[in-house]
């Protein structure tokens, strides 16, 4: 959807690589400007996810493995 939406307005790349190429191949400063979003967005939502995995998915799953263990 959001390819649908951007490509005809901004050419937004959404994929890393697929925008790496493309600012390789163009190579001028307004392809290479807003680059950086497209490797620093990915490592922020990859880096909230393992933090949520850790802090909220583990600390429920401990919680119903001890619930569960002190069941006779």
């Amino acid at each position: 959807m959001v390819h649908l939406a951007t490509i005809p307005i901004t050419g937004t790349g959404i994929n890393p690589a697929r925008s790496l190429g493309a600012a390789v191949i163009y190579n001028e400063d307004k392809a290479w400007h807003d680059q950086w979003i497209f490797w620093v967005g990915p490592m922020i939502g990859a880096a909230i996810a393992a933090a949520y995995h850790q802090v909220v998915l583990r600390a429920g799953a401990v919680k119903a493995l001890g619930s569960s263990r002190s069941l006779p």
